[in-house]
């Protein structure tokens, strides 16, 4: 065949596409447009530019639309492309033919037409699908210049657009898991995302009672194609035995079309009862048992891909795990009810002597906690005949629907509790051997309370009469459990106590006011002993944290001055260091005395009139160094010239330079912290201001008090002793004025405001502050985020003679591991990244790095901090301040691996 078609034999078809081939074959004549030797050179030449193309590249001729493509469009075809090649598109492309058919037209009259990301639905591979594309569509003139065909290319982007639509599906969905409270809502939240990202038309969770083979929806979502299963059930078995197994063995079922498919089609009833042709059921197994099912139906014959069901597996365990965590609220919450209703319910026995509302709180109470529909309490009160007990309260039900019965009579069912017997508990009393077997009613008379689940004890008070007896009912059978006739036996054991109470009240009232004071006092002298063992606990551990982190790098500046005495520079450094963080030591120890002279009223003021404005001055530059540290910009707005406090200077520059501490520590790097000074009659309000951490609501009451600070982390970031507040509050008070905090909550921000009284003027003298410093055989990596503390451990070990790399976080140490590797690490834990724990799990696990010596250098130093240490992988564990000694020998150790 001639041009455009190779001249290559068929012996040589090896060396042409597949399209070429096809296209030599066929049979063009029976075609529109004729056989190839009277097409017209520009269809010519169309198909050879669309044969040589190697992207997917299509081309229709003539008024019929008659289709060409290459090897690269098949992909696009699907199963489409056993009949496409020479046929008419719009008979090829019918479902999509109203979208594209317009924009052909636009085409043929010679208007280029393209869209990126263009969804059509179409039906390549027996079922319809949403595919992505980029495209163009070109007019392609014939040989006297009209439009003679259109040519289009195409990239098909539905991979790239669904992988994008997934994650954003599943970043909707773990937020959407967060959010909800209750399984219910879990469940109901889940079921829509999940519907409508894989557009199908019924989304839900089922339960499955193994044992009952039952399956039951609570909640679902539907787009309105299918109707809802919501609060139905069915026998699991009704959708076919192969299903339940492969669900039991913890296996995702697939069913694309209930019709041919041999597992579904001899249940085909089932499936249809409920509007299905197509599902996908993921299976929720605890331990081993099936206990639930992720489903998803299509009321069409559906294609699953494998991706996506990998993703919906993902999906059914996510929102297994949410519903997990949610029922396990449920439960801690359900249980904090019964102990609190419990509670409730014993302090007020213990607190009320009226009997008639001292039973029915114990009725109501007992009946909630049970879960009964109603409860009753009946006084062991007997007639001539000694067979009838008085109902005295009622729970759940009208005291009508038993007063028409007449008094209940010695039943063998309901005279044991009469008789101090064990407890009785029945999952369907109707089915008791002793049920119906006494005249004249025979079990429960006509329009008593429906009963089948019973539980009844006895009330027996300390000296053996039986009191009375508590009875319990539900219309439906199994519901009460051990658990429950615990409960009421205790409920029971306190009842008979309240009563006893109540009866000796002439008697007894004076002992009982008196023991009840003193068991209250006991309560609180208990609870208060063990909330300030807690504090000093805690305390302490804080201290020893905060005094071990300063004495490291002044250890190691120590070792500098006797190993490089006349090194002016290394002295130099090391002197600054240890002033430094001496300085640091001595503010911690001043603030403990401070505090402890507060607390116990012992401090002097050396009061004096001073400028509020000067005082400001100073306290600016004490925390400049913070300040600028951290990025921050530092505002102030003194509005209160010669304004002027009578006050302890010292004192005063504490309180506002505790406040800008504290507000540069809770403020993120680069924040901004306001300090406004201004005078309100004869007030002074100084305020400090910052876009910082903010205050949690729960916190905010109690930022003042001894101790107190945000939530503690391993890190210890921010640091200091949590007391700083409590000074500020105290000394203002002792100034005879006032502090608040306000904070609008946590990322909000922080306020605090002092009222001071307004005095003569005076001046405050400028106070100095020390000047911050500026900053061999084995290589070694130091990680620490205190700069001091990894400076003089680094200037200690290259004056040992090591080749020493310091890093202040752990994905910059990383980073430089991976392309440097050291022989040694010598790592903080309290890194603000990955703690060094983390990291040196990371190292471990880096070939480079696997045998390098990891040495932890920590502030931490409890024997659980070593076993962790031990654990993550750490050769050995120093707590600050390392013995240098003992460093030196341990580095030594990695020549003689």
């Amino acid at each position: 065949m001639n041009w455009p078609f190779s001249t290559l034999s068929v012996t040589d078809s090896s060396k042409l596409s597949e399209m070429e081939i096809k296209m030599r074959s066929f049979d063009w004549s029976a075609t529109s447009i004729g056989p190839a030797k009277i097409w017209p050179q520009s269809l010519k030449t169309a198909v050879r530019i669309l044969l040589d193309c190697r992207l997917p590249m299509y081309l229709a001729w003539g008024p019929d639309y008659i289709q060409f493509y290459n090897d690269a469009y098949l992909p696009i075809l699907g199963d489409k492309h056993e009949v496409a090649l020479g046929n008419s598109a719009p008979i090829i492309w019918s479902e999509i033919w109203p979208t594209i058919g317009p924009m052909w037209e636009k085409a043929r009259q010679g208007q280029p037409i393209g869209f990126d990301n263009f969804r059509l639905t179409i039906n390549r591979y027996g079922y319809p699908e949403d595919c992505y594309f980029n495209f163009s569509y070109s007019p392609v003139p014939d040989d006297s210049g009209a439009v003679g065909g259109i040519l289009a290319t195409f990239a098909e982007t539905t991979e790239k657009f669904l992988a994008e639509k997934r994650q954003a599906f599943q970043l909707q969905l773990a937020d959407a898991l967060r959010d909800q409270r209750g399984a219910a809502r879990v469940v109901e939240a889940a079921s829509r995302l999940a519907g409508e990202y894989f557009s199908v038309d019924r989304t839900g969770f089922a339960e499955i009672d193994s044992q009952q083979n039952i399956i039951s929806v609570e909640r679902d979502w539907t787009n309105g194609r299918l109707f809802s299963l919501a609060g139905d059930s069915w026998p699991l078995d009704i959708f076919g035995p192969a299903l339940t197994d492969e669900l039991a063995q913890g296996k995702t079922v697939i069913i694309e079309d209930v019709s041919p498919d041999q597992r579904a089609i001899p249940y085909a009833q089932g499936y249809a009862s409920i509007g299905v042709r197509s599902t996908a059921a993921v299976p929720i197994l605890e331990e081993t048992t099936l206990t639930g099912l992720f489903y998803l139906h299509s009321g069409l014959p559906r294609r699953w891909p494998k991706e996506e069901v990998t993703l919906i597996e993902e999906v059914a365990r996510r929102i297994a795990n949410a519903i997990r965590r949610e029922r396990g609220e449920e439960a801690l919450q359900d249980e904090t009810r019964i102990l609190e209703l419990l509670n409730q319910t014993g302090q007020y026995l213990n607190s009320t002597l009226d009997i008639d509302s001292l039973l029915q709180s114990i009725t109501d109470a007992a009946t909630e906690l049970t879960g009964a529909q109603f409860g009753s309490f009946f006084y062991n009160g007997r007639n001539a005949n000694g067979d009838a007990y008085m109902l005295y309260t009622l729970s759940g039900a009208p005291r009508e629907a038993f007063e028409k019965f007449g008094h209940p009579r010695a039943t063998p069912i309901f005279s044991p509790t009469f008789h101090g017997h064990p407890p009785i508990r029945s999952d369907d009393i109707t089915k008791d051997p002793c049920y119906g077997k006494m005249a004249p009613h025979y079990g429960m008379p006509k329009g008593h309370l429906p009963v089948k689940s019973y539980l009844a004890t006895s009330v027996i008070s300390k000296s053996g009469e039986v009191i009375g007896g508590l009875f319990f009912g539900h219309p439906e059978p199994g519901k009460f459990t051990e658990r429950t006739e615990r409960i009421i036996k205790g409920i029971a054991a306190q009842a008979a106590v309240a009563i006893d109470n109540a009866r000796l009240y002439e008697k007894s009232q004076m002992a009982a006011e008196e023991r009840e004071v003193l068991l209250a006092n006991e309560r609180s002298a208990r609870a208060d002993a063990e909330r300030l063992i807690r504090s000093k606990d805690e305390f302490l551990a804080m201290l020893a944290h905060e005094l071990r982190n300063p004495l490291a790098p002044v250890s190691s500046a120590a070792e500098i001055l006797k190993m490089a005495a006349h090194d002016e520079q290394r002295v130099r450094m090391a002197s600054e260091i240890i002033s430094r963080q001496v300085g640091h030591l001595s503010h911690l120890i001043n603030d403990l005395m401070d505090v402890s002279r507060v607390t116990r009223g012992l401090v002097q003021l050396d009061k004096e009139c001073l400028d509020i404005k000067a005082i400001a001055t100073t306290s600016i530059e004490q925390v400049r160094s913070l300040v600028e540290a951290r990025q921050h910009t530092l505002i102030t707005r003194i509005d209160a010239d010669r304004a002027s406090v009578f006050g302890d200077r010292t004192r005063l520059v504490q309180v506002i330079a505790n406040l800008l501490n504290n507000a540069a520590k809770y403020t993120p790097t680069g924040g901004t912290i306001t300090l406004t000074i201004t005078v309100r009659d004869e007030q002074i309000l100084i305020s400090v201001i910052d876009n910082g951490a903010g205050i949690d609501g729960a916190l905010l009451p109690h930022v003042f008090e001894l101790f107190t600070q945000a939530s503690r982390s391993l890190d210890r970031t921010l640091g200091g002793l949590g007391i700083g507040l409590a000074l500020v509050k105290a000394i203002v008070a002792l100034h005879d004025g006032s502090v608040t905090a306000h904070s609008d909550g946590p990322g909000c921000g922080s306020i605090f405001t002092v009222i001071l009284p307004k005095a003569g003027d005076g001046m405050a003298q400028p106070i100095e502050k020390p000047a911050l410093p500026a900053t061999g055989s084995l290589h070694i990596m130091v990680v620490d985020d205190n700069v001091d503390a990894a400076n003089s451990i680094g200037a200690l070990l290259t004056a040992l003679g090591h080749k020493v790399t310091i890093k202040t976080d752990a994905t910059t140490a990383l980073a430089e591991a991976k392309s440097h590797p050291p022989d040694a690490f010598i790592l903080d834990i309290g890194l603000p990244d990955l703690d060094g724990y983390q990291l040196a799990r990371e190292l471990r696990g880096m070939a480079a790095c696997k045998s390098a010596l990891l040495i932890a250098l920590t502030g931490y130093g409890q024997p659980q901090d070593r076993a962790l240490a031990e654990t993550a992988g750490f050769d050995h564990h120093f707590v600050k301040p390392a013995n240098t000694q003992r460093l030196a020998e341990v580095l030594s150790s990695v020549h003689a691996r």
